[in-house]
């Protein structure tokens, strides 16, 4: 995870780029996970967004795995996300 970010105004970002939709895996309905271009957009029901940049990001390398990992990383960082 690199250039990791809060946004507060992901829905304004939404607008103009484009986002995939990542589903959320089981026990992480809580979040909603997007890619646009090499970023990572992870949002949580009080409208706070966390963003980051993976290197190499390919899209068959996103797994359930992967996504709790993240989790578990933004949570130590940032323990009220």
């Amino acid at each position: 995870m690199n250039n990791i970010s809060v946004l507060t105004d992901f829905e304004a970002v939404t607008n103009t780029s484009n986002f995939r939709s990542i589903e959320s895996p089981a026990g992480l309905e809580d979040y909603n996970f997007y890619i646009s271009g090499s970023f990572i957009f992870v949002s949580n029901q009080r409208n706070r967004t966390i963003r980051f940049s993976l290197a190499n990001l390919a899209s068959k390398d996103i797994t359930p795995v992967i996504i709790n990992e993240w989790i578990e990383r933004i949570q130590k960082l940032y323990p009220a996300f």
